[in-house]
C-alpha cells in the first residue's frame, strides 16, 4: 500500500503547472497556520462545565445580537 507521501506525489504529477503552483501556495499557508487555541476545560469535562464559565458583557451582547439576527426570516429572500 502506498504511503500518503507517495499518493500525494502521484496526484501532483497529474496536475498542470498552474495547479501545482496553486497547491504549493495552499500547502505553504497550511504549514504556517497556527493551531486552534486549547480549551480551558480539561478533556472529558461534562457539557454543563461550559455553563459555569463567564464572558465579558460586551461579548455576551454580541452573541445575543448574532443569535437574534439568525432568527429573523425575510419572506422576500425565498422568492
Amino acid at each position: 500500500m502506498a504511503t500518503s507521501s507517495e499518493q500525494l506525489h502521484a496526484l501532483i504529477d497529474r496536475l498542470s503547472s498552474e495547479e501545482q503552483a496553486r497547491l504549493l501556495r495552499y500547502a505553504e499557508e497550511l504549514a504556517q497556520a497556527r493551531p486552534l487555541p486549547r480549551s480551558l476545560l480539561p478533556p472529558g469535562s461534562p457539557p454543563d462545565a461550559l455553563l459555569r464559565r463567564t464572558v465579558a458583557p460586551e461579548v455576551a451582547e454580541a452573541l445575543q445580537r448574532a443569535a437574534d439576527e439568525c432568527e429573523q426570516v425575510s419572506a422576500d429572500e425565498w422568492q
